[in-house]
Formats: structure tokens, C-alpha cells, sequence
């Protein structure tokens, strides 16, 4: 592995779980706006989790033509541990969920007609939406300095004699 970069605060970078539909999700979108982007983009988390990416790809590929348990299962049931280096990774990451989410909307709009597509839409995009809210907290914390341990009070304050709020 190689050495992690910080994230403010953090020693390690961050490790996140996704299901492998998610991050098919999300690899789809990261793929199509890399492409659009061009070879002069600045690096993204498209290129660090390229090989991930591949070997998913390969595997669903294998099973869709062998086995539609194992594809599901695979799909449904498995996870892809990926690592946000940086906290612009983990940005990417987040406005790259939101896309997906925004997308997913205006699909449940087109497919009102279908209420299996519709049910399958909105399961993807409330999974996504809990998602994406798991990775803008992860933004803002890694943007602070860990917390401080608190001070214990010294000694406790002494008892008022008068009114709350009364004039002195």
C-alpha cells in the first residue's frame, strides 16, 4: 500500500465500504465524466480506483453470462472497500453520489408508468441518498482538527442568593 496522504486530522486515509452496485454506479459516473474531461484532467478518484473497477467489471461480466445467482449475490450482497486519499476525493466522491441521486429522480419521473422500474429507481435512490449524507459529514469532519478532550470544571460555581435576572 502505498503511503496515505492526510486528510486534516486524519493519519490513515478513509476507508469506505460501498455495495457493488453502488460503486458500479458510481464508477459509471466517474468514467463518463473522465472521458468528457479529457487526458488533461487533474487526477480523480476514476484513475485510484481504475484497477478496482476493472476486476468488478470482469467478474459481473463472467457471472452475467454463467450464473445470475452469483451475478446478483455479487451485485446485492458484496462490498468494494475503496480509500479516499484526500479530502477532494472524498468530495468527488460525494457531488459524484448527488449526480447519481439528481439522475435517479428524473428517471422515477420518466418511468411513472412501470411501478417495478419505479420501486427499483426509488430503492437506489434513497440507498444513495443515505449515502451521499455519510459522505458530506465525512467532508466536514475531515476539514476539522480532532476534537479537544474537555476541561473539567475547576469547581463547581457558587450558589446565586438573589432572583435570576433581578437588578443589583
Amino acid at each position: 500500500m502505498k503511503a496515505p496522504t492526510e486528510i486534516r486530522g486524519a493519519k490513515a486515509p478513509i476507508e469506505l465500504r460501498l455495495v457493488v452496485w453502488q460503486f458500479v454506479r458510481v464508477m459509471v459516473q466517474l468514467e463518463t465524466a473522465s472521458r468528457a474531461r479529457g487526458r488533461r484532467s487533474a487526477p480523480s478518484s476514476y484513475g485510484a480506483w481504475r484497477a478496482a473497477w476493472r476486476e468488478v467489471d470482469r467478474r459481473l461480466t463472467q457471472l452475467g453470462k454463467t450464473d445470475a445467482a452469483g451475478y446478483s449475490d455479487l451485485m446485492m450482497e458484496q462490498e468494494v472497500v475503496v480509500q479516499c486519499r484526500n479530502r477532494a476525493q472524498l468530495n468527488e466522491l460525494a457531488r459524484t453520489v448527488d449526480n447519481i441521486v439528481n439522475q435517479l429522480k428524473t428517471g422515477i419521473k420518466a418511468a411513472s408508468g412501470d411501478p417495478r422500474a419505479v420501486a427499483d429507481l426509488r430503492f437506489e435512490r434513497t440507498e444513495l441518498e443515505t449515502l451521499g449524507r455519510h459522505l458530506r459529514k465525512l467532508v466536514k469532519t475531515s476539514g476539522r482538527s480532532p476534537p479537544r478532550p474537555r476541561a473539567k470544571p475547576a469547581a463547581k460555581p457558587a450558589k446565586s442568593t438573589g432572583r435570576r435576572g433581578a437588578k443589583r
